[in-house]
């Protein structure tokens, strides 16, 4: 499925995140945080408040734009009643989410989190259309760099490339990608 919330296997986690789902920050192959879908955070001093600055001009593989909307969305999936996430501890930590603008994000915590923005890289934690998240996770809509061509779930799934992708230059070296699951 392409609800992340329930990626537990190899192959999920390589087709979702970082292919077909971005998140808001990711860790670099040196270990270091980088902005993903966010371009950037800071944190109140006790570090209970945390703002995020999107990327602008990212959409959706459908054409939506992505937004504060969508983060908002895409996290409440997690604490939702009867939601079996495995990240639900990493969201339930959030107080309180406040759409700033279109592009900006506020998070209250219920105590202060030094590590939250390297929380927010969990590969559960994958940005959704808001509105749009069944179908979503029907048809595996992202942000990513690949969107779905094919996918047999825990088989076979075939990605292509997006054009103009805000990570040009940087990652996507591959016009498509076939994964195969080879299951124990």
């Amino acid at each position: 499925s392409w609800d992340s919330r329930t990626h537990s296997d190899i192959f999920m986690l390589a087709c979702a995140q970082g292919s077909v789902f971005d998140s808001l920050t990711e860790v670099a192959a040196d270990g270091s945080l980088k902005g993903e879908l966010a371009e950037s955070w800071e944190a109140s001093p006790d570090a209970v408040t945390w703002t995020f600055k999107l990327r602008k001009g990212v959409t959706f593989h459908n054409g939506k734009a992505f937004g504060a909307d969508d983060v908002i969305a895409s996290l409440q999936m997690h604490t939702a009643e009867g939601s079996k996430s495995a990240a639900k501890p990493i969201v339930s930590a959030i107080a309180e989410m406040t759409k700033v603008n279109d592009h900006e994000v506020k998070m209250t915590l219920s105590a202060g989190n030094a590590d939250f923005p390297f929380l927010m890289s969990d590969y559960h934690l994958c940005m959704f259309p808001a509105g749009q998240i069944d179908e979503a996770i029907a048809k595996g809509i992202g942000t990513g760099l690949y969107k779905v061509e094919s996918f047999d779930p825990g088989v076979r799934t075939v990605l292509s490339r997006v054009d103009s992708h805000y990570k040009d230059g940087q990652a996507g070296w591959f016009d498509s990608i076939e994964l195969i699951a080879i299951n124990d």
